[in-house]
């Protein structure tokens, strides 16, 4: 039976397609994973996450609680100062009041915190002070969390206590409430003395909590049942397989043996991966804490730490997914035609879907919620959260009925596959015939012949539109929020816009004269203090007024550099953040959009060339050495249209979503009146420095795709091509993004980025 079995095992995994497949969707995961949590400029990195972790992991618990407890309240501060700003940006008598009003409410915070707040000190972990925020806020509440751990153990035993101390629910312990309450409280007596060890609960739960994982393993089952089953229908070797002695038993038992060892095999190697990828990319913590120092999961009453609810996890989806590929098998074994299993197949997902998400969780039949094939994939509830169903008032643990259901739905599968398979099954499949009355009316334009075996016969198009909607979309729901003191700054600029004039120049002026004053009034107070004629306590209580004259200083510093050089060379003032955000100089992700690029590159266009060797097609093309070289041109314009439209749909989504935010007038002028270029020798109008970013992003893809052509036509076999690709293309842009600045210089980044 084992050889049987390692027998159907090796035949399918040793196919090339079926290994093709599988690292297509072990790729696509690890590509889903990074683009799924890349910032929107709202949410923190990855990376945030990680060097938290970092800076907590040498610290006692005692210390852990001090140090996020003292970010919380830094932040809190910080947040405080901007919204007073955010107030004051607004101008008038009704800023001026919301303002006040504020600084009435929070005393003192605006003084302490308003240095931090100008030079930015507390960017510790991310780039803006509303990733700062998102991210402190959310290790705050899960550190909250996971020290009042025992507080959340007392309060069960405690609602048992009170219910026992109540006559009216002493007297009727018959009901499921009161019988859940008990077990509740038994079920938790022995984690009493658990320890927590608090980390940052992102990348373990991202690694084990992934439903894009999910969805690729179904279809990891999908594919190996239906390598398994089909192809011995379609040749109808199962008529001569059942014939021979011992044909019928051994064999549906030994491929349901190879479907399960499969789906264990798959789920370790993509959760594997998962976990591989969020330790580099977020943190995982220390695997030996216990399952209750991580904030989602810290309802378990079971004594596990966090690798041993890892292998369990894993090895409970494996056999949800066997499950599933019996159920696959049987239906294979009763339909005629090879759709019908894996229409049935998901229509199994689409019911578990729709009533895993529309039955209510305190639903009376919430165990069909629970006890779906999506339900029981979803092992953080079995595991991480205590809930009991109620059964004829008796209630029945969720881990027990799930496991219990699991063994069910397995045996099931199993049995009625291998009923199936000796006493009723239908070994062939009936080819269906659906005639199209088209007529095929081939490519007499060489463009046209070329461009449909490279976008339509080797599925270029279907690529290059699934990154194009995802650029597309990433750039479009980019989060571009103006700060206070941005605010403050565009509102000047949008007024000065354009030559000099003598209102400009006087509204320049005042606002310096007001800025100097108060400078000059605090230096005053500053001599006070020094002098002993006032104390240091009163002193900054009565700076706190010139403080607040001052903190758009900055970004007023701006304004008087543009100033002094349109004095010095009759220039004209320009309003230039959004095209700081557009050049790159302001990070907007460009570095993610080009990886992006890169990767759509070698999958739509590493097969151009390689595909004529693996046809032979050059034999009859390279006849001429005018046809050979009309082909490669004709391929190079189809590549070449593919790549610019590619740039250009993330580089018109990058400028539609700045321009909401910040105008992008002025094109004629000069380009040296922006304040990053007027130390260089560059004298052209703004709009030809715009026209030569989209150029140089332009040149930089085109480069990429010429790379990814020259090796398809220099190697025969796509899958070298792919493998070069990857390491000469995208390899230095990944070890960029993890800190290797280096390796970005080794890439085509520089040319796409205009060398910021």
């Amino acid at each position: 039976m084992s050889r049987m079995t390692f027998f159907e095992l090796y035949k399918i995994w040793s196919r090339k397609n079926f290994l093709i497949l599988i690292a297509v969707i072990l790729i696509v995961n690890i590509f889903l994973l990074w683009y799924v949590n890349l910032s929107d400029g709202t949410k923190p990195e990855l990376s945030s996450y990680k060097a938290f972790g970092k800076d907590l992991k040498q610290l006692s618990e005692k210390e852990k609680y001090e140090y996020i407890e003292k970010r919380y309240e830094d932040i809190q501060g910080i947040q405080e100062v901007n919204e007073i700003l955010m107030c004051r940006s607004l101008g008038g008598e009704m800023g001026k009041a919301l303002e006040k009003q504020k600084m009435q409410e929070h005393p003192g915070i605006y003084e302490k915190y308003y240095k931090r707040y100008q030079d930015r000190s507390y960017l510790k972990y991310t780039k803006s002070l509303e990733q700062e925020n998102v991210l402190i806020h959310e290790i705050y509440e899960e550190m909250q969390k996971v020290f009042s751990y025992h507080c959340y153990i007392k309060g069960i035993q405690e609602n048992k206590n009170n219910l026992g101390s109540i006559s009216v629910f002493s007297k009727a312990k018959d009901d499921f409430s009161s019988r859940n309450i008990e077990k509740s409280a038994e079920d938790y007596s022995n984690l009493k003395n658990i320890r927590t060890k608090f980390y940052p609960s992102k990348g373990i739960i991202s690694a084990t909590e992934n439903h894009i994982s999910d969805i690729l393993l179904v279809l990891s089952v999908f594919l190996f049942v239906g390598f398994l089953m089909q192809e011995e229908k379609e040749k109808r070797l199962f008529y001569i397989i059942r014939a021979t002695a011992g044909g019928r038993m051994r064999c549906i038992v030994s491929k349901l043996l190879a479907v399960f060892l499969h789906c264990i095999g798959i789920t370790v190697l993509m959760y594997g991966a998962n976990l591989i990828f969020f330790a580099f990319a977020a943190g995982v913590g220390d695997l030996f804490r216990s399952i209750q120092s991580t904030v989602p999961l810290m309802e378990s009453n079971l004594h596990l730490n966090m690798l041993e609810y890892i292998v369990l996890s894993i090895f409970t989806k494996a056999m949800v997914f066997f499950c599933l590929g019996a159920f696959l098998i049987f239906v294979t074994l009763l339909s005629k035609q090879s759709f019908i299993p894996y229409l049935v197949g998901g229509g199994m997902i689409g019911v578990g879907i729709v009533l895993y998400y529309y039955i209510p969780a305190y639903a009376t039949v919430n165990w069909l919620k629970y006890l779906n094939i999506i339900g029981l994939l979803r092992t953080e509830n079995i595991y991480g959260e205590y809930l009991n169903f109620n059964l004829f008032d008796y209630p029945v643990s969720r881990m027990i009925l799930s496991l219990a259901t699991i063994l069910l739905y397995g045996f099931t599968g199993a049995f009625l596959s291998i009923l199936s398979f000796v006493k009723w099954g239908k070994f062939e499949n009936k080819k269906i015939r659906i005639e199209l009355r088209l007529g095929y009316k081939p490519h007499r334009n060489l463009f046209r012949h070329e461009s449909y075996k490279i976008l339509v016969m080797n599925k270029a198009l279907f690529v290059l539109l699934i990154f194009m909607a995802l650029l597309g979309y990433r750039n479009l729901t980019a989060q571009y929020t103006p700060t206070p003191k941005e605010n403050y700054y565009r509102s000047m600029m949008l007024e000065l816009e354009g030559n000099l004039t003598p209102e400009k120049k006087k509204m320049i002026e005042a606002e310096n004269s007001r800025y100097q004053k108060a400078f000059q009034k605090i230096e005053e107070i500053n001599a006070m203090i020094a002098s002993g004629e006032v104390k240091e306590k009163a002193g900054e209580i009565m700076k706190e007024t010139y403080y607040s004259e001052v903190a758009f200083y900055p970004q007023f510093k701006r304004v008087l550099k543009q100033y002094d050089f349109v004095k010095k060379t009759n220039g004209k003032f320009i309003y230039d953040t959004g095209y700081l955000y557009l050049f790159g100089i302001i990070d907007t992700g460009l570095l993610s959009d080009f990886m992006l690029i890169t990767i759509c590159i070698i999958l739509a266009f590493h097969n151009v060339m390689t595909m004529e060797h693996q046809r032979k097609s050059w034999n009859l093309i390279a006849a001429t050495k005018k046809g050979k070289r009309c082909v490669v041109f004709r391929k190079i314009l189809v590549c070449f249209i593919g790549t610019f439209l590619l740039a250009l749909i993330p580089w018109a989504s990058r400028l539609i979503s700045i321009r909401k935010n910040y105008p992008m007038n002025g094109l004629m002028t000069p380009l040296r009146s922006i304040p990053n270029y007027m130390e260089t020798n560059i004298d052209v109008a703004v709009i030809c420095w715009v026209m030569a970013s989209f150029l140089a992003e332009i040149i930089a893809v085109f480069l990429v795709m010429l790379i990814v052509f020259l090796l398809s036509a220099f190697m025969k076999n796509q899958l070298q091509v792919i493998f070069i690709s990857v390491l000469l293309l995208l390899v230095p842009l990944v070890l960029k993004v993890m800190g290797f600045d280096f390796a970005g210089n080794c890439s085509l980044f520089p040319l796409y980025a205009m060398f910021p």
